[in-house]
């Protein structure tokens, strides 16, 4: 998960943002490696019974390294998933792109949408929701459990900022522009 919580306080200044991965178990090369040895013990171990006379296990274990490639495969392209969540003060935006491409974008007014973080008393927290009006999201569903609390960690004292609003310093404005203290002491 790569997150960044930001100390801006404009308007449209990012307070937060997070690019939400699922985690990867092997890169393409490890993948590579992985299935590599399975099939070359997997050849030796049915070459054994081919010659033995038992060659339906030779193609049982042919089998079983197809079924492993094929999880392997899937596993990689459900890895391509991502979701980014973009908060500022005027709103939070959360696209979800699952492995295909498919995009689904939502926008919310931060006054309005509230974090919903379902915990359990010995795992964590297991769900974070974004509610407004009638519209109910799960974020981090990608996430394991102690990243979505390290993103509800994150999250909610952002999303508390972004409701306060922008502030805008008046004062430090006065002393960059003599003009305007001018104006005001007239």
């Amino acid at each position: 998960m790569d997150r960044r919580v930001y100390e801006g306080e404009g308007a449209k200044d990012l307070l937060f943002a997070a690019r939400l991965r699922p985690n990867r178990s092997l890169t393409r090369r490890g993948r590579r490696r992985v299935l590599a040895v399975l099939g070359a013990l997997q050849a030796f171990a049915g070459l054994a019974f081919a010659l033995h006379g038992a060659w339906p296990a030779a193609l049982f274990l042919a089998l079983t390294w197809t079924l492993v490639a094929i999880a392997f495969a899937r596993r990689a392209r459900a890895a391509r998933a991502y979701e980014d969540v973009e908060l500022s003060a005027l709103e939070l935006h959360y696209v979800r792109v699952g492995p295909t491409g498919r995009r689904r974008d939502w926008r919310f007014n931060p006054l309005w949408v509230r974090l919903a973080v379902a915990r359990h008393s010995e795992f964590g927290v297991e769900r974070i929701d974004l509610f407004s009006r009638r519209t109910r999201v799960e974020i981090g569903a990608i996430l394991g459990r102690a990243e979505k609390t390290r993103l509800a960690e994150d999250l909610a004292p952002a999303l508390a900022r972004a409701r306060r609003g922008p502030r805008f310093d008046r004062v430090s404005e006065m002393k960059k522009d003599p003009e305007m203290k001018k104006d005001r002491l007239d």
